[in-house]
């Protein structure tokens, strides 16, 4: 055999399988449970996830505007009625139908208020999923600071921090923007809370429910923040918000800037510990926010994706791509706003990896995320199979899936986890008998 020859089988055989990273919405195994979900069921949680194969966690520290743990950067979690009644979650809603969401908020509000009065969740994740010898990242959720009825401690004492029409005055409500140096400061001292607790880092998502809440149906509607506005003219010599023309891109690429500014805020920190900071990365030039219907034409805020300064300057440990997007639905009408270059022939993650891996390599790691997945057995199980293969298929470093109460409430679900580790590590294939 040639010494090349040997090289090669050497590095195939000791190249590692795909890392399976499971997410946790803490708030979800609230919602699912009768009563207060207890220490002891989440210390279950963790050891059943890490016995099917989860080799990492995404815990989700944020609530719609509350944060989920003990501190004082947030209201305790809780339920306002009227402010429910002033913002309702969706347009020309069935008689009736808001007052039974509040009526169910308020019982799940309170469960969770007994949960964080009984123990800190991040705490319990951190410490059995360390005893168990597992990575617990603390997932942070950037842009999902307002729901109905959920308010936002930190929006309420600084509403300006908001991303903002030309007016001036009319927000994308609870769109936290990043171009106020308040809002990087109160996203850090948020990461420096759960990092101290002995998280292994922080994972920024692009997750936003406030997209659900009725909106403007004006392309690039927001992004007229003052600080936007005053870089725009330093540089330009022209005032966004009364100029009847502009140059986007130039203004998409400052939003961009700014939200490079709190990644690099967010590094300092976990660079400090010794910690991680993974971001959540949709795909093409745009991180852009369709609102009302969610995934739609209608992007009433965007900004362009500096994805290289984040590998080149050592700040993004890793991507998870097609972040909160559907990118298995390559035929979708919202992708025909993304402006891909080039055109991604019907496979965005072949795409996604011709895209992002020859730069990436080496450097910051690559994660698909798996979207929502069904509930009946066999649909997961084909599911989770067809996943594997986009991972497999075209050399990603893991996945993250989305989320661990899919596997809790389906019969059979963890063991369906399980083949699922099997599968990324060329040990299993095929359908759930």
């Amino acid at each position: 055999m040639s010494l090349a020859l040997s090289l090669a089988l050497s590095m195939m055989v000791s190249a590692p399988a795909p890392e399976l990273i499971v997410d946790v919405d803490f708030n979800d195994e609230v919602m699912i449970r009768p009563e207060p979900i207890t220490e002891a069921q989440v210390e279950r949680l963790v050891r059943d996830l890490h016995a099917a194969g989860a080799t990492t966690l995404l815990v989700r520290m944020g609530y719609l505007g509350y944060l989920p743990y003990r501190t004082k950067l947030s209201y305790p979690v809780g339920f306002d009625a009227e402010h429910a009644r002033r913002h309702p979650y969706g347009r020309d809603l069935p008689p009736g139908e808001l007052e039974e969401f509040i009526k169910t908020r308020q019982a799940a509000n309170e469960r969770y208020r007994k949960v964080i009065e009984t123990f800190n969740p991040p705490e319990v994740f951190i410490r059995v999923g360390h005893e168990l010898g597992m990575k617990v990242i603390m997932w942070i959720d950037i842009f999902d600071d307002m729901y109905s009825g959920h308010r936002s401690k930190f929006l309420d004492e600084n509403p300006h921090c908001q991303w903002t029409a030309r007016d001036g005055k009319t927000h994308f409500q609870g769109l936290v923007s990043y171009a106020w140096p308040e809002s990087r400061a109160f996203r850090v001292a948020q990461a420096k809370e759960l990092l101290d607790l002995g998280a292994d880092g922080i994972h920024c998502s692009t997750s936003a429910h406030c997209r659900h809440l009725p909106n403007v149906r004006e392309s690039d509607a927001y992004g007229f923040e003052q600080p936007v506005v005053d870089e725009f003219r330093k540089r330009y010599g022209v005032d966004i918000r009364t100029a009847a023309d502009f140059d986007k891109e130039a203004w998409h690429a400052i939003k961009g800037e700014f939200m490079n500014q709190l990644y690099r805020d967010l590094a300092a920190v976990c660079r400090e510990r010794k910690k991680e900071l993974w971001i959540g990365l949709q795909l093409g030039p745009y991180t852009q926010l369709s609102a009302d219907p969610h995934f739609s034409t209608n992007v009433v805020a965007r900004y362009r994706n500096l994805w290289k300064p984040l590998v080149d300057e050592k700040i993004a440990d890793a991507f998870i791509v097609g972040d909160y997007e559907i990118c298995a639905s390559p035929t979708h009408a919202y992708w025909t706003t993304k402006a891909l270059d080039p055109p991604p022939s019907g496979d965005l993650f072949a795409w996604a990896a011709a895209q992002y891996q020859p730069y990436c390599r080496g450097k910051t790691r690559l994660y698909l995320f798996s979207e929502w997945l069904p509930g009946p057995p066999a649909a997961l199980d084909a599911d989770l199979a067809a996943w594997a293969k986009r991972v497999l298929d075209n050399g990603f470093d893991g996945i993250d899936m989305h989320e661990a109460a899919n596997f809790e409430q389906t019969p059979g679900g963890m063991v369906i986890l399980k083949r699922l580790d099997d599968r990324l590590d060329g040990k299993a294939g095929g359908a759930l008998k």
